[in-house]
């Protein structure tokens, strides 16, 4: 191998649903390797970033050199990292405490200095929403998204605090060790954009069932981040709103990839998933979701 290492077996992960990866097994250890399709320069803007959560200390992946020093090679045209593997599962069953563990790491993150190599906007989110808009798909749909979108614009304060982060913190992103938070991992959105997004878009990542925002289980992740950082009032008071936003922004880009970008018939109504929770999220009494999250 490229890494001087002893290959013994491997195996593909059934996980993510762009990226390739395999669990790789050596003589010395194992390792994760991922085939992107982020592109050369997004995964070295990766790299670096990798390098800066390890400068700070955050508990996610680190990289393994080639042995000529390299971080990145390459399979038929695409990069491809190769990271130690880190000891832990994802728990899609998270009580209060381990939702509190991870809200406290996520508000560890958006507290590290915001790299300037990185976007000043999510990959998906409110600048891409007109990408979906007006294409006679679902008018319904198309309809929900240009009313949100123009009064997201409206409405999102200018000076909300900005900073690093990871964008995509769903279940799946996050490892424990039984009980213990062990990692957040796959940082391909990471950028420089409003830290109350974080918590939003980990609230659907982790705080739902079925269609329902379950509040007890908010109260649990923000209760973790306060911890580390106490959220601004123009924060508290838009959270929900952000929960709503981060819901519609993952259904947009699900629309987009399957109806327009690459159409794929079985997966064209997954976005169904992601509008329903954003719906369920701003039908909430403004009243009710301050009460029961910051009581």
């Amino acid at each position: 191998m490229k890494y001087g290492l002893k290959l013994s077996d491997y195996k593909f992960i059934e996980v993510g649903s762009g990226n390739t990866n395999y669990l790789v097994r050596s003589e010395q250890n194992q390792f994760i390797l991922t085939i992107f399709e982020i592109g050369h320069i997004r995964t070295e803007k990766l790299c670096r970033l990798l390098h800066l959560l390890d400068k700070y200390k955050f508990p996610t992946n680190h990289i393994q050199k080639l042995v000529n020093g390299d971080e990145i090679t390459s399979y038929q045209g695409k990069p491809v990292l190769l990271k130690p593997y880190i000891a832990g599962q994802v728990a899609y069953k998270l009580d209060d405490d381990m939702l509190s563990q991870v809200g406290s790491a996520i508000a560890g993150l958006n507290e590290i200095p915001g790299p300037d190599y990185l976007p000043d906007h999510h990959e998906y989110g409110l600048e891409t929403f007109p990408r979906v808009m007006n294409k006679g798909i679902n008018f319904e749909y198309e309809k929900l998204v240009e009313e949100k979108y123009n009064f997201l614009k409206k409405t999102i304060p200018s000076g909300l605090p900005r900073g690093l982060i990871h964008g995509d913190v769903f279940i799946d992103n996050v490892l424990f060790q039984g009980d213990k938070f062990k990692a957040i991992i796959d940082f391909e959105e990471a950028c420089v954009y409003y830290k109350v997004f974080d918590l939003g878009m980990a609230v659907v990542g982790m705080c739902i069932e079925g269609s329902e925002i379950i509040l007890p289980k908010v109260r649990a992740l923000v209760k973790g981040y306060q911890m580390i950082r106490m959220l601004e009032n123009a924060e508290r008071e838009i959270l929900q709103l952000f929960v709503e936003y981060a819901a519609l922004a993952t259904s947009s880009w699900r629309f987009w990839k399957y109806n327009i970008d690459t159409p794929i018939t079985e997966l064209s109504q997954r976005y169904i998933e992601m509008a329903n929770i954003s719906k369920a999220a701003g039908a909430i009494s403004n009243e009710k979701f301050m009460k029961e999250i910051y009581r």
